[in-house]
């Protein structure tokens, strides 16, 4: 069970499999939340050297992080499970999380 309980203006994360949205929470109801993803922007790129499917990242991105009243809104729902899942997503399903937390995580080797 998570103790993550989102509010209308809280800074979240989407976990997307491997990567990771930040979002802000723009509205709210007692069994779901409606979040609209932030505009990212690369502050530093990653250090990286060949190897692997797309290479080694040495050093992680540094992302820049904006609001985008433009951008996308998705619904999530709070499950018995105690995650907030985004809605239509299936409870076995991996990724499409909201948690906690404001970051951006691009993987690279995925």
């Amino acid at each position: 069970m998570t103790s993550f309980n989102p509010q209308i203006g809280d800074q979240c994360n989407w976990t997307i499999w491997s990567d990771v949205e930040p979002c802000t929470v723009i509205a709210r109801t007692p069994k779901g939340c409606k979040v609209r993803v932030n505009k990212t922007e690369v502050a530093k790129p990653p250090k990286m050297e060949p190897g692997g499917f797309a290479g080694v990242v040495l050093e992680p991105t540094e992302w820049r992080i904006l609001d985008d009243l433009e951008a996308p809104v998705y619904t999530f729902t709070f499950r018995a499970s105690g995650l907030w899942k985004l809605q239509g997503s299936g409870m076995r399903e991996r990724g499409n999380v909201l948690r906690a937390g404001h970051r951006k995580v691009y993987d690279y080797g995925f």
